[in-house]
């Protein structure tokens, strides 16, 4: 049944499925208003502690803006949300855009001197913290007491204010080759077209039932919880043990009708593929995966178990907001050893392979894949010149050269085939660049030189990283800084030369890792690889 707003019922955006209820796109501000006006006291979403109608979405989104406007938000200023997987978070969201300012979502779980450095770059106007933990830069702050408070105390209204097409919306922060985190810059426009083109693939309606896995730092969460919001559609947000089982247990109880899951995460809770059936995963109708390129046989498990289900492998850097190609399985293919395509451009995208600045069109030809069209980053927050580095323009289209090797097939579908930069790798379903790792050791007093490397160990990839250093001892202080880093760039293998060899110092240490269980090694310059415990930290001389 739809609400009725002085007789006629609110328009849905440009990316609904049903062309004929759909109006202009509204204010970034706005983007919850009409499921609130249409829904009022639908569930919209839920954590399984918390959860909000649309209303209170809407109400709750407004009482927030009207207090970060009191702190002096407004067009163009930077609001950090230090975000947990809460029902909450996505109210934040609305609350910023509805001052005109830009969302910039970074992980609650990040360690204190990596969150603090990020802050200070971002120079914040206020920032909104899961707790009462102090932020450690100059800014308004907002804790979780004094937010409860917002969101129960008395209604307060605030007119949105609309953003420029070309300002930014919101920064997301991605591992680069400049050894520090790099936020990319996405306009509103993009925002937009990228809920327009996905959802010509996802086809979220009102009714359908969305599971919401990506951490709210991380891009993809704008295609599981603010996309089916803004449609009408119900958001289940995961915060429990991320293990297949589990998952699988949430989909059939909450009668998921749509699963958006990164390989990694796909992989995880596909298992051997027996439990996935229609009993006990009886609503659902479309699996979107990528980010990282899926293995092929974990797609073929869910079209053998499920046919009816469409399976989706999407593909794209975050810099063409989200995902920007995407590549339909037709069957089940359980022989099949390669990697699918990663598939044709969305709308309003297009796409280039480049090799020694020459277009190449032929099948099978390799060269860098370079994305171009309305889902293109504004730039790099802070970083203008890799900016005109990596974005071009071409006839009137920007492109963005993402550095991966690909080739088209005979159908058109592009195929992934490697990085151009062997230093960028996937650590636990994230996009790396190791580079942020060698960083750190490097800044150790007494460290010469670095070798960082993905090896295989137990069955799956870890870091190992060799340290160049006269002393021993350097290992202990690069050990204790990298816990600056997140635990997924934390290296599991350590190697100490006392001197830099010739040859390849991370294959020397990955054989000895495939030897022997040990996380130290010390690499002799007779070839030898010999496990070892570290010297203390020198205390007396901190790394910068």
């Amino acid at each position: 049944m739809k609400a009725v707003v002085n007789g006629e019922a609110p328009a849905s955006p440009p990316w609904s499925v049903d062309p004929g209820e759909s109006g202009p796109p509204p204010a970034l501000g706005d983007l919850l208003a009409a499921p609130a006006r249409r829904w009022p006291e639908r569930t919209a979403i839920d954590d399984g502690d918390t959860g909000f109608t649309f209303a209170q979405l809407e109400r709750g989104a407004r009482a927030v803006a009207a207090w970060l406007a009191g702190q002096g938000v407004g067009a163009g200023d930077r609001v950090a949300v230090l975000a947990e997987k809460r029902a909450v978070t996505p109210l934040l969201a609305v609350a910023i855009w509805k001052c005109g300012g830009v969302y910039v979502p970074l992980d609650a779980a990040e360690p204190a001197a990596r969150l603090q450095g990020l802050l200070t770059r971002l120079r914040p106007a206020v920032v909104i913290t899961p707790d009462e933990r102090d932020p450690g830069v100059a800014a308004g702050r907002l804790g979780a007491a004094r937010l409860a408070e917002i969101l129960t105390g008395p209604a307060a209204d605030h007119a949105t204010v609309a953003h420029h097409p070309d300002q930014a919306a919101y920064i997301v922060f991605a591992s680069s080759p400049a050894g520090e985190p790099q936020g990319v810059e996405i306009s509103p426009a993009s925002l937009f077209a990228c809920f327009h083109s996905h959802n010509e693939v996802l086809r979220v309606t009102p009714d359908s039932r969305v599971l919401g896995l990506a951490p709210f730092h991380v891009d993809v969460s704008f295609l599981d919880t603010l996309l089916p919001l803004s449609l009408g559609a119900f958001v289940h947000q995961f915060r429990g043990l991320p293990a297949g089982p589990v998952i699988r247990a949430v989909l059939g109880r909450e009668r998921v009708t749509h699963l958006i899951a990164v390989s990694l995460l796909l992989t995880m809770i596909t298992g051997d593929g027996r439990q996935l059936t229609r009993a006990k995963l009886p609503a659902l109708q479309v699996v979107l995966t990528g980010a990282e390129v899926c293995d092929p046989g974990v797609l073929a498990k869910w079209k053998r178990q499920l046919p009816e289900t469409r399976v989706v492998h999407a593909f794209g850097p975050p810099e063409a907001t989200v995902f920007c190609l995407t590549y339909e399985v037709g069957s089940a293919d359980a022989d099949r050893t390669t990697a699918y395509p990663i598939g044709k451009p969305l709308r309003g995208m297009v796409a280039k392979i480049v090799r020694d600045g020459v277009e190449v069109h032929e099948p099978g030809a390799q060269g860098e894949l370079w994305v171009g069209g309305d889902q293109v980053m504004r730039g790099y927050f802070d970083h203008p010149g890799e900016t005109a580095r990596l974005v071009t323009e071409v006839a009137g289209t920007r492109y963005f050269r993402t550095g991966d090797i690909c080739s088209r097939d005979p159908d058109g579908d592009l195929v992934f085939h490697r990085h151009d930069d062997p230093e960028i790798v996937w650590l636990m379903g994230r996009r790396t660049h190791l580079a942020e790792i060698r960083r750190v050791a490097l800044g150790c007093p007494g460290v010469e030189q670095a070798a960082v490397a993905v090896v295989p160990r137990g069955g799956r990839a870890v870091v190992a990283l060799v340290v160049v250093a006269r002393e021993r001892r350097a290992v202990a202080d690069v050990e204790a800084h990298l816990a600056e880093l997140p635990p997924y760039l934390r290296p599991a293998v350590i190697g100490w030369s006392p001197a830099a060899e010739p040859g390849d110092l991370a294959g020397r240490l990955a054989a000895a890792a495939s030897r022997s269980n040990s996380a130290r090694f010390v690499l002799a310059a007779d070839g030898a690889a010999e496990p070892f415990e570290p010297e203390p930290a020198d205390k007396g001389e901190p790394c910068p």
